[in-house]
């Protein structure tokens, strides 16, 4: 998303140029558009050192190391002795960078999906509601309606109210994920949504074995 911001605002500057063409000479000048094709490359670069920066500082400050085993995901990490993977994925041409963190169910045969989704505020206004108002302010909740009071025990709700980071639980009998719209994640962050989607597949999975 910075990428095509800043070359949207790359392309505002060269166009200024274009129109004031009698006073400044035009874009198509050599020393013009050398200059602003230099800044642009030169802006891409430090938007891509930045985002390195941060990836590597999400890492480094987290349990998660670079997959280098398997290389199905980005980043692994065994919490509790579960595999937590993170993957970072581009829905489409005009969508920024999402990050997927997913841990899988073992040994459920049910199908089913339930999605909460973090919004912070105003979620008592759609999806189901729970009767704890704090969490059903936090969240916006969708699936059956006995599915998710079955889900959502005492514990589990408290511990999704540990989630401060946008984004979609995503609960199947196969794996719980969580899409974040972006990559920026602290190392606090992405250790709180592992051990909230490690909770809730144990929650399924002592479900399934009822």
């Amino acid at each position: 998303m910075l990428q095509a911001l800043w070359t949207l605002f790359a392309l505002a500057v060269g166009a200024v140029i274009q129109l004031l063409q009698p006073v400044v000479g035009g874009l198509f000048q050599p020393v013009v558009f050398l200059t602003l094709s230099g800044s642009w490359i030169l802006g891409l670069v430090v938007i891509a050192l930045y985002d390195r920066r941060q990836w590597r500082r999400m890492v480094s400050g987290s349990s998660f190391q670079p997959d280098t085993s398997t290389r199905l995901a980005d980043l692994e990490s065994l919490k509790n002795g579960r595999s937590v993977m993170v993957e970072t994925k581009i829905p489409d041409m005009l969508s920024q960078t999402h990050t997927e963190i997913r841990t899988p169910i073992e040994g459920v045969a049910a199908s089913f999906t339930i999605k909460l989704t973090y919004v912070g505020e105003g979620g008592q206004e759609e999806g189901l509601q729970t009767g704890n108002e704090a969490l059903d302010e936090a969240f916006v909740m969708r699936g059956s309606e006995e599915n998710i009071s079955k889900l959502l025990s005492p514990e589990i709700q408290a511990q999704l109210m540990d989630i401060e980071t946008e984004g979609t639980f995503t609960v199947t009998g196969s794996a719980v994920e969580y899409q974040v719209p972006f990559t920026r994640l602290s190392p606090a962050e992405l250790e709180t949504i592992a051990d909230v989607s490690i909770a809730i597949a144990q929650q399924v999975e002592r479900l399934a074995g009822q």
